[in-house]
């Protein structure tokens, strides 16, 4: 897949000055909309980057490498509280608790990687699933510190006077920034050798051990990056929602980010933006559509989406625009 993304992209023969216009379209677009959309509408999209960037994560660990992770929720979790925690008890800026929830969740997920050297498939799966499922209780039980079962409210970022901003609009440039940085490095990570190690490590370990690849270390690595990448879209929820609570890291988090990735496209970064897109927006149309069919109706598209693009919305455009390409150098 990843060597696939590569030649698509290699091949697409737009000049650097094409790169550039349509980058700064996007910079342009990026930057405009909370500017003429409503503010219900720009909560929505700091959402949807804030799941993206979590996203990232998962497809770095089930997509690059090849591992089935259930325990994502677990790192969202931990980058929400640990933000939210640094907020209330230390008062430190919203920009530091992002930071502070990225090396937490890095150090817990590197940790929690080595089991990933040994285990694949459905035993990694269940080690993970006692991550998902653990949550939710720890939280409720240290209620002296978390807040238990009702949660905590935290005040969301105020945008300095001179902006002239909206809290909402505010709130989106800064996720908005965050997001761009960790769409970079994660591109930039799996490009050139990583991304081919990646991969070797996904398709052919024994093989990729004998070439020379640290499997195991890339493997306890890729673990704790993806788990900050969680870590980080966790405290960049906060920014959106202000609330933290056990209740809103179930299991169901986890299956739902794995079928978003799935959608979005496994093994593609950009894939990750439409899981966002997914994330935030499928539940609430599948609601309003039948209130009482939301999950069959939800399922239905998740079904949908498979059938009609198994790789998944990126990796079947990256197919195809290869295709297309091939077909024209013949």
């Amino acid at each position: 897949m990843n060597a696939n993304v590569n030649m698509a992209l290699g091949n697409s023969r737009w000049t650097p000055a094409m790169k550039g216009v349509a980058w700064l379209a996007a910079a342009i677009v990026l930057i405009g909309l909370p500017l003429v959309v409503p503010g219900y509408l720009t909560f929505q999209l700091s959402g949807v980057m804030a799941y993206a960037v979590a996203a990232i994560g998962l497809n770095l660990i089930t997509g690059y490498v090849g591992l089935i992770s259930l325990g994502h929720n677990a790192f969202f979790a931990l980058g929400a509280y640990t933000a939210a925690l640094s907020i209330v008890y230390f008062n430190v800026h919203y920009i530091t608790s992002v930071f502070l929830a990225a090396i937490v969740s890095f150090v817990v997920g590197y940790l929690a990687g080595f089991p990933a050297q040994r285990l694949r498939g459905l035993y990694l799966a269940l080690i993970t699933l006692v991550l998902a499922v653990s949550v939710a209780p720890v939280i409720k039980h240290f209620k002296d510190v978390t807040g238990g079962m009702p949660g905590m409210v935290l005040e969301r970022p105020t945008p300095p006077e001179w902006t002239g901003l909206t809290r909402d609009a505010w709130i989106y440039y800064m996720v908005l920034m965050f997001a761009v940085i960790c769409f970079y490095l994660a591109k930039n990570f799996v490009a050139g050798s990583t991304g081919r190690a990646l991969t070797a490590i996904r398709l052919a370990p024994l093989a990729a051990s004998s070439m020379g690849v640290n499997v195991n270390g890339y493997k306890v690595l890729i673990f704790g990056l993806g788990s900050m990448m969680a870590g980080i879209g966790g405290a960049l929820f906060n920014f959106s929602l202000g609330f933290v609570g056990p209740d809103s890291y179930t299991l169901m988090l986890s299956v739902s980010f794995l079928a978003a990735v799935v959608v979005g496209g496994i093994g593609t970064i950009w894939g990750a933006l439409i899981a966002g897109m997914f994330l935030q927006f499928i539940p609430t149309y599948a609601s309003e559509i039948s209130e009482a069919l939301a999950g069959a109706v939800y399922g239905g598209i998740l079904i949908a989406c498979m059938f009609f693009m198994p790789k998944g919305i990126a990796g079947t455009w990256i197919e195809r625009r290869q295709q297309r390409l091939k077909a024209k150098d013949e």
